[in-house]
């Protein structure tokens, strides 16, 4: 019965509005996805509307994330690290891993194997994450790693635990984690209040008030994770209130394309120009021979697909360099130029 208004947004519209996001987030990216919420809180903007209801923070409060899952899977692979099927589980969480020729079940179980010690590491649950990740620091120019020499993010977020943080569940601590370093510094200022601001638009956060989370963290974890089943106890408090096809489908991570936008959909304006060898020496940040090895297997297309550390690479560069221009080579200037809504969009 709700009156839905619906945006159709294309690559195009994603790389014509980057500029115009990185100026309003102020920070480099390492996802796309805050550019579709530009647009539609300017739709909603546009619409008459000054505050809307937001959802972020029930997947972290009620366990809604598959790095959750991933974790309970690999602390019951753990326990018995010669089973052979408890890694199938983690088929049931990344399917479209195994549709990818190049990857598939030997992939999966390498990829996410546990190690002896691993589960008595505190930051379990995402370590995986950021090892893999930190595998682009090698694009980093050799002035830049070396100011970064002995410089452990990891360690910095270790020595800041909380006192009690061991004592918590599994589910506790990564909830934690991804509270404290995602929601609050990617969620809710990239993809939340900066691109909802740039339209004068207000978001409120219904899931993220403290009697709801005190409520929350109270909670047993297997009401929150039943087995793989995601936010049991949310699901089944709005039994009868929505629709069952909406309530019992599986959780859709929200995302938008990187490589495909910049560099294999043509009309590359300024991403090329951003990303040449001129410009990567003319700021420093970056070794121009590897971005450039990273830019030709992106244009290469085929069969070497990029991965999802290389697409978070090519965007952290683009957007870093975007950065320096708006920020440092040609402040003060004012609000990127962009095209009008109707131009980039399609409503319905």
């Amino acid at each position: 019965g709700t009156d839905h208004s619906q945006l159709m947004i294309s690559n195009e519209a994603i790389r014509d509005r980057l500029p115009e996001t990185i100026w309003h987030c102020e920070k480099p990216l390492l996802r796309t996805s805050p550019v579709p919420l530009l647009l539609l809180s300017g739709l909603a903007r546009s619409s008459g509307y000054k505050v809307v209801m937001s959802g972020e923070g029930a997947d972290e409060i009620f366990g809604g994330y598959n790095i959750f899952k991933e974790a309970k899977v690999r602390n019951f692979w753990g326990a018995y690290p010669d089973s052979k099927s408890r890694p199938l589980l983690l088929e049931k969480l990344y399917p479209y891993i195994l549709k990818n020729p190049s990857r598939g079940r030997a992939f999966l179980q390498q990829f996410f194997a546990v190690r002896p010690g691993d589960l008595n590491d505190p930051l379990f649950s995402h370590g995986i994450r950021w090892q893999n990740g930190a595998k682009n620091r090698s694009f980093f120019s050799r002035e830049a790693r070396a100011s970064l020499e002995g410089y452990d993010p990891v360690n910095e977020i270790t020595l800041a635990l909380p006192d009690d943080f061991n004592e918590r569940d599994l589910l506790g601590k990564a909830q934690f984690l991804e509270m404290d370093i995602f929601l609050s510094n990617y969620l809710l200022s990239s993809q939340g209040d900066r691109v909802a601001m740039a339209n004068s638009l207000e978001l409120r956060h219904p899931f993220l008030d403290y009697r709801l989370i005190e409520f929350a963290f109270k909670l047993p974890p297997h009401w929150k994770l039943k087995g793989l089943q995601e936010k049991h106890i949310l699901k089944q408090a709005y039994a009868g209130v929505i629709p069952e096809t909406i309530r019992k489908r599986p959780k859709q991570p929200y995302r938008a394309p990187i490589g495909e936008v910049f560099l294999q959909d043509g009309g590359n304006g300024y991403v090329l120009d951003h990303l040449s060898e001129r410009s990567l020496k003319q700021t420093g940040y970056f070794d121009e021979s590897k971005v450039r090895h990273l830019v030709d297997k992106f244009r290469r297309g085929g069969s070497t697909v990029p991965n999802e550390s290389q697409n978070m690479a090519l965007l952290g560069v683009l957007s870093t360099q975007l950065l320096h221009r708006q920020f440092i080579d040609e402040f003060p200037l004012t609000r990127p130029r962009s095209a009008s809504l109707s131009k980039i969009v399609r409503r319905s």
